[in-house]
């Protein structure tokens, strides 16, 4: 495919404010058929919802849900059941490979047969989600590094470690979820968290009358639970309710040990 063509499907996508609860990004382009295509992105939970408008079917809708790589749902959006979409999508894949942003494309993981990497940028892929810009062949035959000795003379301002570390740091805040969204997702999933540990407890408790494998069990709970949110579902841990169970499994020890 030639890059102008790809140039054009990109100059189509346009940043929007995402409509969807839970999503943070979210683009949309028409096609001069007056097709319109969407993509919606939850950076955090690595969920992206893709969904098209055809024309030629009078503007029927179909969507698709996708985790990680994984194809969650399939949905005919018109008549509100469940429907395979495939091919709905797919003579889209390449408008949707180029979308300008390669965390999302990144989450798709391939599915539908859409990129992993934005097409139509001058980038290579080192690994999931780690890209870096290709540099043009050098007439020497060898990749020179990058000069900065004339960037006066043509005006060239580039960013410093500081400035790029604060450009980053607004990004990731103007793409952060409000907290109260945030908390309710969360809230159930905690909670149950909390009455597991809780109960934990008493079992522990009730079975060997010991502050100290009490204080040990709820120590290692706090931990293990972190990591479990971290490792298998994907989220960032909750530290307050890791730290609570780590603090008060301390208190226990502490007191079993130099008490009893």
């Amino acid at each position: 495919m030639e890059l102008d063509e790809l140039e054009t499907y990109r100059s189509w996508w346009k940043k929007q404010n995402s409509t969807i609860s839970g999503f943070t990004r979210s683009f949309i382009a028409h096609t001069p058929s007056g097709d319109v295509l969407e993509a919606d992105f939850n950076f955090h939970e690595k969920l992206v919802r893709l969904s098209v408008e055809i024309s030629n079917e009078n503007g029927k809708n179909y969507a698709a849900t996708i985790k990680d790589g994984s194809i969650v749902k399939e949905k005919d959006v018109t008549s509100g059941r469940n429907y395979p979409i495939s091919r709905k999508i797919r003579p889209y894949k390449d408008i949707f490979s180029c979308l300008p942003d390669a965390d999302l494309l990144d989450t798709l993981g391939g599915a539908y047969e859409i990129s992993l990497t934005p097409l139509g940028k001058k980038e290579k892929r080192l690994g999931r989600g780690i890209y870096q810009e290709e540099e043009l062949a050098s007439p020497w035959g060898a990749d020179l590094p990058e000069s900065t000795k004339y960037d006066h003379i043509f005006g060239i301002t580039r960013e410093t470690w500081f400035q790029k570390w604060m450009r980053k740091r607004w990004e990731n805040k103007y793409t952060k979820e409000p907290f109260w969204t945030r908390f309710r997702r969360r809230f159930w999933a905690e909670t149950l968290d909390v009455i597991l540990g809780l109960g934990l407890a008493w079992v522990v408790y009730n079975y060997w009358f010991d502050y100290v494998i009490l204080g040990t069990a709820l120590a290692s709970f706090g931990f293990l639970s972190g990591g479990f949110d971290w490792a298998l579902r994907k989220r960032d841990p909750l530290m307050i309710k890791v730290l609570s169970f780590m603090c008060l499994g301390s208190y226990f020890f502490y007191n079993g040990y130099t008490r009893f």
